[in-house]
């Protein structure tokens, strides 16, 4: 009797024994996998349109949102990978979950797809004339054509869409060559986009009419809400006040202003 006790109990310590070493095994497996998924790159989509990111000369990313998105990345421990779109198609991206993060200002399009994680900057939306044409209020821009990025909005407080014809356009480059062509009255968007543009184009600022504020909108960086996670969150609000308090942000943004008229 003794014997078979002790075959029993010889038994119950080999099956005890060997399902802790496949918990044991286990273990590190799973702990790789939560590593795997804390380093994972998150894909962040920039608006195609210079001086936010563009390609250069050697096919490099490059532009404000790019380097923006470089530092969070930097101080958030989270790498990002960058892909450059039009803003429709990133607003979708960003929709879909395709796209993690986006640098934009915010409006009712984004924020139907994503949260804002902070502000970077604050900016100014501008119109801009044809030569000839003035602008002293939005008033001046009823009935007339009106050249806007496609896919943005600029909320209840600009015009209703039958003061104004409004033409789609992919950036302030093609808003700036249909202002000299005389397609377009008056083109819309942020003074730095808008000016960088004159600049790249080499255009001198007599050839256009003036300039009007429109709004003043500001520049967050949002989450896509497919993939909202507490944790990540805490750590990319963190990541932008960080930008904010230490005057790297700010310090970036000169550096595109740098040279651009204000007017």
């Amino acid at each position: 009797m003794k014997a078979a006790r002790r075959r029993r109990w010889l038994g119950c310590l080999a099956r005890s024994s060997g399902a802790a070493a496949i918990v044991a095994a286990a273990a590190p497996v799973a702990a790789l996998a939560r590593a795997g998924a804390a380093t994972r790159p998150l894909r962040a989509v920039a608006l195609a349109i210079p001086p936010y990111a563009t390609l250069d000369a050697n096919g490099r990313k490059t532009g404000l949102f790019v380097e923006a998105l470089e530092l969070i990345a930097r101080e958030s421990r989270h790498p990002i990978e960058i892909t450059l779109a039009p803003y429709a198609r990133a607003i979708a991206m960003l929709r879909s979950g395709e796209a993690d993060l986006m640098i934009a200002t915010s409006n009712s399009a984004i924020a139907d797809a994503a949260e804002p994680m902070g502000m970077l900057w604050a900016t100014e939306v501008i119109a801009i004339g044809r030569a000839g044409v003035k602008l002293d209020g939005l008033q001046d821009l009823r009935g007339r054509t009106v050249g806007m990025l496609r896919g943005t909005d600029y909320g209840a407080a600009f015009l209703s869409d039958n003061e104004y014809r409004k033409h789609e356009i992919t950036d302030q480059l093609q808003g700036i060559r249909m202002l000299l062509e005389g397609r377009l009255d008056a083109s819309i968007g942020t003074t730095l986009a808008v000016f960088h543009a004159i600049r790249l184009l080499g255009v001198p600022r007599a050839r256009l009419g003036g300039t009007l504020a429109v709004q003043s909108r500001e520049v967050h960086l949002h989450l896509s809400r497919r993939k909202i996670d507490e944790a990540l969150a805490t750590e990319l609000r963190r990541a932008v006040q960080e930008l904010r308090s230490s005057g790297k942000a700010d310090a970036l943004l000169a550096k595109y202003l740098a040279g651009l008229p204000s007017a």
